[in-house]
């Protein structure tokens, strides 16, 4: 009994030590990206420091996340100013209301003072796109947007409105 006492005792604070360092000698934590950090925007001025944060600046019309799953066209006038995704439409019934095909949001679109959400059946991608890098953003058509492993942040330079996209969920930000 004394010996596991014993054993215990030296055991314990050596534990202790290894669970508070992080890990071993000279090991460094890895930083979380910026987008980890700062989280889902849910207002235009945290859109803004979404943006605020990309590493790089582009001038892409239109462009793919690295996944692919989220498409968006900021600059060619021809088709509708927004983005649309793939995989991961968000049900939203109260959305697509008097919509008999589809429940699903699938695409956000910038109309004048307002951004929809759009419960499409259609696309609104084309060819030639190119892909915008995780933590780059790109400024188009009176529109800037980041892509982010989280999703995609897009905001009017004109008006105070914009949204956030990714598998699952949006968020508008219709400030004016």
């Amino acid at each position: 009994m004394m010996l596991r006492r014993a054993v215990l005792a030296v055991l314990v604070p050596v534990a202790c030590l290894v669970v508070t360092s992080g890990g071993p000698a000279g090991a460094v934590r890895p930083e979380p990206s910026s987008a980890a950090r700062l989280g889902i925007p849910r207002t235009y001025d945290a859109a803004v420091a979404h943006i605020d944060a990309a590493t790089r600046t582009r001038t892409l019309k239109k462009f793919y996340s690295p996944s692919h799953n989220i498409y968006c066209n900021v600059g060619l006038k021809s088709y509708p100013r927004g983005c649309e995704i793939n995989e991961g439409a968000v049900n939203d019934p109260d959305a697509c209301a008097g919509n008999p095909q589809t429940k699903d949001v699938g695409r956000l679109e910038f109309h004048g003072n307002r951004v929809v959400p759009v419960c499409n059946t259609d696309t609104i991608r084309t060819g030639g796109t190119k892909v915008l890098a995780y933590g780059q953003a790109t400024t188009s058509g009176g529109f800037t947007c980041v892509s982010e492993s989280i999703g995609v942040t897009c905001i009017s330079l004109t008006r105070t409105l914009g949204f956030f996209l990714h598998r699952g969920e949006y968020v508008i930000f219709n400030a004016g």
